[in-house]
């Protein structure tokens, strides 16, 4: 029972195309080709789109940016193991799989220390270079710099929105300004009309700015690349697949001993 579920655990990456042939839904050319929806596998087994918690960004061809409580369970107060995680790339709807959307499994979380805030997610493979709608975005070395250009910043997100708070699932795209908070990384807009995602990536000139953290705070890209390039190595499948040897058999004893302890009890 036991490989089973972990031979089911491995087979995890897919394209959206049969399943939206089946429903006659229409491919939909992304229109924030890094847009990364991040998701817990058990509640995505229910239906598509349920298990969504947080945004992200792909910044290289198998790297996931967010931050770090998008990857904390705060219920049973741990981090999610890489084997709850899914990666949706490709696609602007949350609920309806499209037919250039990708499903990645994730191999690894590289959680910050503790002066930092984001988390990156290594995917199972990299994502083709050729796709038009599945792209990274360059990391911002400079965000004052970059506040001077004349270039609009942009916050791509799900999330919540109406006074009745649904669920959003076409991907929502707001033009912002910058607003001064002293050292964070803040930006303008309508907090009424709008519950954005966690890990919603904020975008100039092609390069990610932030990543939304709280209300209208994001946490500064430019602070974290350092770290960043530190652990993704070349941003490929090939340093990922490392951590997923390791993340695997780090699970398979987990899920044994919680198998043993089950028995005994």
């Amino acid at each position: 029972m036991i490989f089973a579920f972990l031979c089911a655990e491995m087979q995890t990456t897919y394209t959206h195309s049969e399943v939206a042939k089946k429903r006659r839904i229409g491919s939909t050319a992304s229109v924030a080709p890094y847009q990364a929806s991040i998701r817990l596998l058990d509640q995505e087994l229910d239906y598509f789109g349920k298990g969504h918690i947080c945004s992200g960004a792909l910044v290289a061809p198998s790297v996931v940016l967010t931050v770090a409580q998008c990857v904390y369970d705060q219920d049973n107060m741990r981090f999610y193991h890489p084997a709850e995680l899914r990666v949706v790339l490709g696609s602007t709807q949350r609920f309806s799989p499209t037919a250039h959307g990708q499903v990645l499994g994730v191999t690894h979380v590289h959680k910050p220390p503790k002066q930092l805030s984001l988390a990156i997610l290594m995917l199972e493979q990299d994502v083709a270079a050729h796709l038009t709608r599945i792209h990274p975005i360059a990391l911002s070395a400079d965000s004052a710099q970059l506040e001077g250009t004349s270039e609009p910043w942009l916050i791509s997100s799900w999330g919540l929105a109406g006074e009745d708070g649904h669920e959003v699932h076409e991907l929502l795209r707001l033009y912002v300004k910058r607003s001064p908070c002293g050292q964070q990384l803040c930006v303008k807009y309508d907090e009424q009309a709008y519950e954005l995602d966690a890990g919603a990536p904020l975008t100039t000139a092609n390069q990610l700015l932030g990543l939304r953290s709280q209300s209208s705070v994001f946490v500064d890209v430019a602070s974290h690349v350092d770290w960043i390039r530190s652990q993704i190595g070349d941003g490929s499948n090939q340093n990922s697949s490392i951590w997923g040897i390791l993340g695997l058999l780090a699970f398979t004893l987990y899920v044994i001993k919680c198998s043993c302890k089950g028995l005994n009890g």
